[in-house]
């Protein structure tokens, strides 16, 4: 007999993280009961020798091949070390970790076929992936432009240079010969010359029409797959060959690795339904740092709706990125001290970080009946809201609108929440926060916030926080944070409950996390720790 949607229990069954300091969930655990920090100062090239703290990922690929290879063999292995970037590395790693928290889990979600959906997303995307590509197109289009814009192999430069014959259109840019020899100016002035005068090669015009005819070239074959094959094969070697003859540099289009296509957003979700052989609906929800929430929230949403018995929801991001990093020091959100600084205390700004985290969450009657427990407890409400108000800034109105909706879902009020983690980004913002709350919390409510431990995962730190709430949720205890009462704000609110360097009992079985993501989008989620009389 079917359980009605407003009765049915969802419960955690599997997780894992790629986090600063943390390979896997239990070196997390161990590394928050320490108080430690992972967020450390980094000499790495780009990010100004010591200038800026990160929190790199405790990652090895190798540790995942022997699971990998007995699955899936060598060959798919050496594909996905090659062609897959961070993110989707990082994705599988802790699915995989996810898929072995319980012995029956990973035969459950390949039963489950379809009805297991898969929604992994990232906050800024495979940017390394990214950044490469640009890169081999930007030195292959100067090359490019340079061999065409040289006057033996174009006709209107040289009657530019000898009669002073104005070509059509919008007049040449500034001569980089006018500029100082070796200058940033002259180097930049001279790929805009080029780019100008290659649009304007006679002798490019005629290698591009022979060499779009090359592209229609088929092969003869009946058979459709083989002639397929044959063509492209055909087409390469025709291109070479008119390479070979013109004497001119690789074609721009090609020289991008397709690996960028391999990389895209639900590349992550994609490659997990492949490593399980399932079905499922798969897609990378985007929603900033509040990711993991409406990650979340599609789950429940499938499960609630009898359209999936379990998900596989996450979250993933790449190693700290120096554009990155330097795009949020010029927002005021990045301090460039080389210091930790953690949240709601001196208000300098937050630390990129990378990894992933990934949970398994089902319907609790499905699961429970073939054997799993939760490990995580169960998950009670997910509510999203809006700010409406400003990019990065969130209002007081747009966030309550999710706490309050999540609240009515789960059936509690602030008196009912035993612990309740907070975004604080190390910003201004986390006093807004902690006023914020108000309302949502009772007189022995304890307060995290973990962003000065982990760092800031563009999408994981609310998947990470959301773990550390559940651990300490499950034991009884809030885990320390590395905070002391000494350092925070004067003017920050409920200073009592901030949980510091030792852990916190709690009372209750109820935890809530607030996520707030740039853009404005707020996840509000709520946990209810496991107990004897949950089933």
């Amino acid at each position: 007999m079917s359980i009605p949607a407003s009765r049915r229990r969802i419960g955690i069954y599997g997780w894992g993280v790629v986090a600063p300091g943390a390979k896997d969930i239990a070196a997390l655990e161990a590394l928050l009961r320490s108080g430690r920090s992972a967020v450390t100062t980094t000499k790495r090239p780009g990010l100004d020798q010591g200038l800026f703290a990160v929190g790199d990922p405790d990652f090895a690929f190798e540790a995942y091949v022997p699971w990998l290879a007995e699955r899936h063999g060598d060959a798919w292995v050496a594909r996905l070390r090659q062609k897959m970037g961070d993110n989707v590395q990082f994705a599988v790693g802790a699915t995989i970790q996810a898929l072995t928290t319980q012995p029956e889990l990973e035969a459950l979600v390949r039963e489950a076929d379809d009805a297991c959906h898969v929604y992994v997303g990232s906050g800024v995307g495979d940017l390394r992936e990214s950044y490469k590509a640009a890169a081999a197109h930007e030195r292959a289009s100067r090359a490019w432009n340079h061999h065409w814009a040289e006057p033996t192999h174009n006709a209107a430069l040289r009657r530019f240079q000898v009669e002073g014959a104005m070509p059509p259109g919008e007049p040449p840019p500034v001569d980089p010969g006018t500029l100082a020899v070796d200058s940033v100016e002259r180097h930049d002035a001279l790929a805009v010359w080029d780019a100008y005068w290659a649009q304007r090669s006679d002798e490019l015009a005629a290698f591009l029409v022979r060499f779009a005819a090359i592209e229609k070239l088929d092969a003869d074959d009946d058979d459709q797959e083989k002639a397929h094959l044959a063509a492209i094969r055909k087409r390469t070697r025709a291109h070479r060959a008119l390479l070979d003859e013109v004497g001119c540099p690789p074609p721009p289009w090609t020289s991008v690795s397709p690996d960028l296509i391999w990389n895209i957003q639900n590349a992550p979700s994609a490659q997990i339904t492949m490593l399980l052989g399932i079905h499922g609906a798969a897609w990378a929800p985007v929603g900033a740092c509040s990711t993991f929430g409406v990650a979340l929230d599609c789950a429940r949403n499938a499960i609630l709706a009898g359209d999936a018995k379990l998900a596989i929801v996450g979250t993933t991001d790449p190693r700290p990125d120096a554009a990155l990093a330097a795009a949020f020091h010029q927002a005021r959100v990045m301090p460039g001290t080389g210091e930790v600084n953690q949240p709601f205390t001196s208000m300098r700004g937050t630390h990129l970080s990378g990894g992933a985290c990934v949970w398994i969450v089902g319907d609790a009657e499905h699961c429970e009946a073939r054997g799993l427990q939760p490990i995580g407890g169960y998950l009670e409400a997910v509510a999203l809201s809006s700010d409406a108000e400003h990019i990065i800034t969130p209002s007081k109105s747009g966030p309550k609108r999710a706490i309050t909706r999540a609240y009515a879902q789960a059936g509690i009020t602030g008196k009912d929440v035993a612990l309740i983690d907070l975004h604080a980004t190390g910003t201004s913002g986390d006093l807004n926060e902690l006023t914020l709350v108000d309302e949502f919390v009772g007189p022995t409510t304890k307060i995290t916030a973990r962003k000065g431990q982990l760092g800031h995962g563009m999408a994981n730190a609310g998947g990470w926080e959301l773990t550390a709430l559940a651990l300490g949720l499950a034991r009884g205890t809030a885990l320390p944070t590395g905070l002391s009462h000494e350092t925070v704000h004067p003017r920050a609110h409920h200073r009592d409950a901030i949980v510091t360097s030792s852990d916190a009992p709690l009372e209750g079985v109820h935890g809530v996390k607030l996520m707030l993501g740039i853009g404005g989008i707020t996840a509000c989620v709520v946990l209810r720790r496991a107990t004897p009389t949950s089933r």
